[in-house]
C-alpha cells in the first residue's frame, strides 16, 4: 500500500521569500551606499573638505534702493566696500515700479551665484533671485524691511560655525580635486 503524504510548501516558500528579501536589502545598501566624499578610496583618510564661497574681494556688487528712504543704498555700499567688496558703480534707485516688501532682493546670474550666496549672509532674510545676467555682478536691491548690513565679524563667525571658508583667489586648475 502506497503512502500518499502531502507536502506543505508554505515553510519553503516563507524561507525563500526571507532569503530574497535579505538579498534585496543587501544589494540596495551596496548600490546606494554613500562614501561621504567624492574622493577616491585611497584618499579616504583625508579630513572632509569644507564648503567655500568667494571672498568679498572676488565679488562685484551693485546696490539699489527700492524704498523711499534716502541714502540707505549709499550707506550699505560704503559698508560693503569697507568689508572688501568691489562696487565700482555708485548706489542708485531701483526701477520706479519695483517694490520689495522684505529685507532685500539679491539678483544674480550664473557667474554671480557664489557672490550672491555670500551676500545673503550680509543681508539675512534677503530673497535670492536668479536672473539671465551674463556678468558676475550681483545686484542687491534694498527693501522696506532693510535695517542694515550685518557686520563682517558676525558674517565671519557664522561662516566659521557652518564650516564655510572664503576663497581669496579665483579657482584655477591647481584648486581642482586633490590627487592621492
Amino acid at each position: 500500500m502506497a503512502s500518499t503524504s502531502v507536502r506543505r510548501p508554505l515553510p519553503a516558500v516563507i524561507a525563500l521569500a526571507a532569503l530574497l528579501l535579505l538579498t534585496a536589502i543587501v544589494w540596495w545598501r551596496v548600490l546606494n551606499r554613500d562614501s561621504g566624499s567624492d574622493a577616491s578610496p585611497s584618499c579616504s583618510t583625508e579630513t572632509p573638505t569644507t564648503a567655500s564661497l568667494p571672498g568679498p574681494n572676488l565679488v562685484t556688487v551693485q546696490l539699489l534702493n527700492s524704498t523711499d528712504r534716502r541714502g540707505i543704498a549709499d550707506k550699505a555700499r560704503a559698508t560693503l566696500v569697507n568689508d572688501g567688496f568691489n562696487s565700482p558703480d555708485p548706489a542708485d534707485n531701483d526701477k520706479p515700479k519695483v517694490t520689495i516688501p522684505g529685507v532685500a532682493q539679491i539678483r544674480y546670474g550664473n557667474k554671480g551665484k557664489g557672490g550672491a550666496k555670500l551676500l545673503r549672509y550680509y543681508f539675512p532674510k534677503a530673497k535670492l533671485v536668479h536672473t539671465t545676467s551674463k556678468t558676475a555682478t550681483v545686484i542687491v536691491s534694498l527693501g522696506e524691511r532693510y535695517q542694515g548690513v550685518t557686520s563682517a565679524s558676525a558674517v565671519t563667525a557664522t561662516l566659521r560655525d557652518k564650516n564655510i571658508e572664503l576663497r581669496s583667489a579665483a579657482p584655477g586648475p591647481s584648486s581642482a580635486s586633490p590627487t592621492c
